[in-house]
């Protein structure tokens, strides 16, 4: 099967616009989608001059508003404007599936040009979807197109299926948003024939990536049928810099791997997904760090006291757990408690989650006395319980306590991150200038609580020196190699190479 392409959509309103954005990506990118839609009503008149200025090959499209384009006038009209634009320079015409015009198709394949028969559901994605491909397929010389918005695991999961019983057939099938990203990503390895991207992400379809990152990041054109995969899991997802870390992981490595965000919203369907795609390891954030333990086989023993993974290694036996969490945590606080930490540390962890089991673990294996302070009491008092600590709420009376625990001040949770940047969990908590401040938060890197603590003589730390000493211990555990991480800054892995 043909390697797939990665197609650039282009939006701009004028031709010589996006031929200026070919010029800035066509490093990148294989061919052209030119959405004529987009265009001012001016530079339609000149369609058909486009594809002889582009040293690609260009598919024409004319979308609909119904089907997620900017076309506003009549179905007359577009059909009138598709037939004098068309000419033997353009490789291919996208014409959704309900488009029927014989003499017109008739024409367009006697010029050479190939029709992308194409559906859009915005809507999930249909349970006839297999069908509708096949039936579009046995058209005589039509690539067919489904665009669908997969809008949860089990959706995503039905797709991926949807590939696989369609290995056969020449086809182009895009999930659009962020449940859909891993088939733009994976376009070669689900055998796809193209994927797209666009220099704005949401503008040509929910969920485009630009041309530079899904070469640059994910190393599109490089994936195949013997690619290893690799992801992380949660909910939110997208803003996490660990595909960063582990694909410049992997690309310095020449290692044959790919690590993908995947969005979840029911672990127990993910894991469908995960045997699906042969996934070979996963990291694991906010919120499914103890929900995904009963999925493994087998575990490191100190889950079994953490109840909280955030590491997932595929074996043949099944799936094996560990955490790296604690490590990642404890490494940053060597420098200012000492290495192993001096005993009888005072601190407060904000949170009862999985991050935080990991946190009061490593904090409490060395001695220290901790209040946990949750939002939902009855979490908070249980993980206290688990590891003989106090425990309060966020309130009043349980932030007031945080002056006695106040060494070393953890916060936890996801209050802080989109789409909560400007909260802080302990808002009304008044900083000595005496107290450590540790978000687990990397992005943004100056949460409100680190800002306040900061303006208030404290020394802070942010999540990113955890992100890297954790995902360091991952990527051991994925390739073997330790490649990089223990004597990188985030700064050196965002710009570097």
């Amino acid at each position: 099967m043909k390697k797939s392409l990665l197609c650039l959509v282009l939006t701009e309103n004028t031709l010589e616009r996006n031929i200026e954005l070919i010029q800035h990506y066509q490093n990148y990118i294989d061919i052209v989608e030119l959405r004529a839609d987009f265009l001012t009503d001016r530079e339609m008149q000149y369609i058909k001059r486009f594809p002889a200025l582009v040293d690609m090959p260009v598919i024409l499209t004319l979308r609909r508003q119904a089907d997620g384009g900017k076309f506003q006038g009549s179905e007359a009209e577009r059909r009138n404007l598709l037939k004098k634009s068309i000419v033997k320079a353009f490789s291919y015409l996208d014409l959704e599936s309900d488009f029927r015009d014989t003499e017109f198709e008739a024409d367009v394949k006697r010029l050479g040009i190939r029709i992308i028969r194409s559906f859009h559901d915005f809507n999930g994605v249909p349970g006839n979807i297999t069908k509708r491909i096949k039936d579009m397929a046995r058209e005589q010389g039509v690539l067919p197109k489904a665009a669908v918005m997969p809008k949860s695991s089990k959706d995503l999961f039905r797709l991926l299926r949807c590939f696989k019983k369609l290995t056969h057939i020449e086809k182009i099938i895009v999930g659009m948003g962020e449940y859909g990203l891993p088939t733009r990503i994976l376009s070669n390895y689900l055998g796809s024939f193209l994927s797209y991207c666009s220099k704005n992400k949401n503008l040509a379809a929910p969920g485009n990536k630009n041309p530079e990152e899904m070469v640059k990041l994910y190393g599109f054109h490089k994936i195949d049928s013997t690619t290893k995969i690799y992801g992380i899991i949660g909910n939110p997802i997208m803003h996490s810099f660990s595909p960063l870390i582990h694909n410049k992981g992997f690309k310095a490595l020449e290692y044959n791997g790919v690590y993908i965000p995947f969005l979840v919203d029911k672990v127990k369907q993910f894991f469908k997904t995960a045997k699906l795609l042969n996934i070979r390891g996963l990291s694991v954030t906010i919120p499914h760090k103890q929900a995904v333990i009963r999925f493994l086989s087998t575990q490191h023993t100190h889950i079994s006291k953490i109840k909280a993974c955030n590491t997932i290694i595929r074996k043949a036996d099944g799936y094996y757990g560990e955490n790296t969490d604690v490590y990642g945590f404890l490494k940053p606080l060597k420098n200012y408690f000492g290495d192993p930490l001096k005993q009888n540390i005072k601190a407060t962890v904000i949170g009862a989650g999985g991050a935080a089991r990991a946190v009061v673990y490593g904090l409490r294996e060395h001695n220290a006395h901790v209040l946990i302070l949750n939002r939902t009491l009855k979490k908070a008092r249980q993980l206290a319980q688990a590891f003989n600590c106090e425990w309060g709420g966020l309130d009043k009376d349980g932030i007031k306590r945080i002056r006695n625990y106040s060494d070393l001040i953890v916060q936890t949770t996801s209050v802080g991150m989109e789409p909560h940047v400007e909260k802080n969990p302990i808002a009304s908590y008044r900083f000595k200038g005496h107290e450590i401040v540790y978000d687990l938060i990397y992005n943004p890197p100056l949460t409100k609580i680190l800002e306040k603590a900061l303006n208030n003589g404290c020394k802070v730390i942010n999540g990113e020196e955890m992100l890297l000493a954790q995902a360091g211990a991952q990527f051991q555990l994925f390739t073997g190699s330790n490649y990089f991480f223990p004597q990188s800054s985030m700064y050196d892995i965002l710009h570097s190479g």
